[in-house]
C-alpha cells in the first residue's frame, strides 16, 4: 500500500477539508483527481510554512471578529425594534415581514448586520411581539425583540389592539362552543322524543277498536218502541189499579155509614 502524501487544498473538498488545509491523501487520488481538478497542490516545506502563517493570521482575525461581535451583542441587549404593516383582519397582516425589514429597522438604530445573520423560523404575519435570534458570530448570538404594529396612524396601541382582539376571539369561541353544545343536546333529545311519540301511537292503537270488534246497536242508549210500549202498558195498569183501589175504598165508606 502506497504511503500517503501531504497536499495543500486550494478549494473546499467534501469530506476532506477546506481551502488552506493540509491533508494526507493517497498518491493516486491526488494525482488522478485533486491535481487535475485544481483542488490541491503538493505541499512543499515552503508552502507548509506559508500555510501556518496564514492560519495564525486567520485565527487572529477570527478572535478579533468574535470580540467585535461580543461588543455589539452588549449594545443590542434589550433592543426593541418596531415593524409596521397594513392590517387585513383582526391581527392578520396583508403580506408578511421578515429578515429584510428587520435588518433595515436595525440599521436605523445604528446596528449594521447581514440578512444571513438573522435566524427567523417563519415570517411575521400577525400583529404582536416576537423574539428573533441574530447570530453576530458563530459563537455570539443575540435576541432582538420585535413589535409588529399597524401602519394606521390612528390605530390604538399594540396592547389595546391585542386585548380587543383577544376579547373578540374569546367571545366567538364561547358562542361557537354554546352553539355546538346546543346542537349536541338537540341531537340527543331527538331519539327520546321519537320514542315517546312511538309509545303514544302504540297506546292509541291499542285503545282503538279493531274491525272485528262488535259495534253497539243503532239507537242503543235511547228508548225504543218496545220500551215505550212497555212503559205505556205499566202506566195503564197502574192507573187501573188506582181506580180499583179508589172504588173499593168508596164502597167501604158506604158500608160504615
Amino acid at each position: 500500500m502506497a504511503k500517503k502524501q501531504e497536499v495543500l487544498l486550494v478549494a473546499d473538498v467534501l469530506k476532506l477539508g477546506n481551502m488552506g488545509d493540509l491533508v494526507k491523501v493517497a498518491p493516486g487520488y491526488a494525482r488522478n483527481y485533486l491535481y487535475p481538478h485544481g483542488m490541491a497542490i503538493p505541499a512543499s516545506r515552503a508552502q507548509k510554512r506559508q500555510v501556518e502563517v496564514l492560519r495564525e493570521k486567520a485565527q487572529k482575525n477570527e478572535l478579533e471578529r468574535e470580540g467585535q461581535a461580543k461588543t455589539l451583542q452588549t449594545k443590542m441587549l434589550g433592543v426593541v425594534v418596531q415593524l409596521s404593516g397594513k392590517v387585513a383582519h383582526d391581527d392578520e397582516l396583508f403580506g408578511s415581514l421578515g429578515a429584510k425589514e428587520l435588518v433595515a429597522a436595525l440599521a436605523k438604530k445604528g446596528f449594521v448586520i447581514d440578512q444571513k445573520q438573522v435566524h427567523l423560523h417563519d415570517k411575521m404575519r400577525r400583529l404582536g411581539r416576537y423574539e428573533v435570534e441574530v447570530r453576530l458570530h458563530k459563537n455570539v448570538p443575540v435576541t432582538v425583540k420585535v413589535e409588529v404594529v399597524s401602519s394606521d396612524p390612528n390605530a390604538p396601541s399594540l396592547d389595546e389592539t391585542l386585548a380587543a382582539i383577544a376579547s373578540a376571539r374569546a367571545e366567538r369561541e364561547a358562542s361557537a362552543k354554546a352553539a355546538k353544545e346546543a346542537a349536541k343536546a338537540a341531537a340527543a333529545a331527538e331519539p327520546v322524543a321519537a320514542d315517546a311519540a312511538a309509545t303514544a301511537d302504540a297506546k292509541a292503537a291499542e285503545a282503538k277498536p279493531g274491525k272485528g270488534d262488535a259495534k253497539p246497536a243503532k239507537g242503543d242508549g235511547k228508548p225504543g218502541k218496545d220500551a215505550k210500549a212497555e212503559g205505556k202498558g205499566k202506566s195503564e195498569k197502574a192507573a187501573k189499579g188506582g181506580d180499583a183501589k179508589e172504588a173499593k175504598a168508596g164502597k167501604a165508606s158506604k158500608n160504615e155509614k
